[in-house]
């Protein structure tokens, strides 16, 4: 197979073993590299995906059945209180984000 393109997923590690999966039974091979968001401070995954040009539609297929978007809470300060007030506000997180390169070149040593 001729690799021509570099897929680079970030997505919430409670969808990773689902996402691996349904890649590894479509024939694609994904590469794990653990990091962490800065928005929230929460962990999450990066994949690096090696593609022909045929299977990019696929993978996109599969990443947006298997990274869903969750709602989660975080406390945030009530301005103006006297006190420490904590307000919980509602953050939409998860789903994937998908950037696909363009690759030039590759060698197996």
């Amino acid at each position: 197979m001729s690799i021509n393109r570099l897929m680079t997923v970030v997505l919430q590690s409670q969808d990773v073993d689902h996402a691996i999966e349904a890649l590894s039974k479509a024939g694609l091979v994904a590469t794990l590299l653990f990091s962490t968001g800065v928005f929230l401070g929460s962990r999450n995954t990066t994949l690096l995906i090696g593609l022909g040009s045929d299977q990019e539609a696929e993978a996109v297929r599969i990443l947006s059945e298997t990274c869903r978007r969750r709602v989660e809470y975080v406390a945030t300060p009530l301005e103006g209180a006297p006190f420490h007030l904590p307000l919980t506000t509602p953050v939409t997180v998860g789903g994937a984000t998908v950037f696909t390169f363009e690759v030039e070149r590759y060698e197996v040593f």
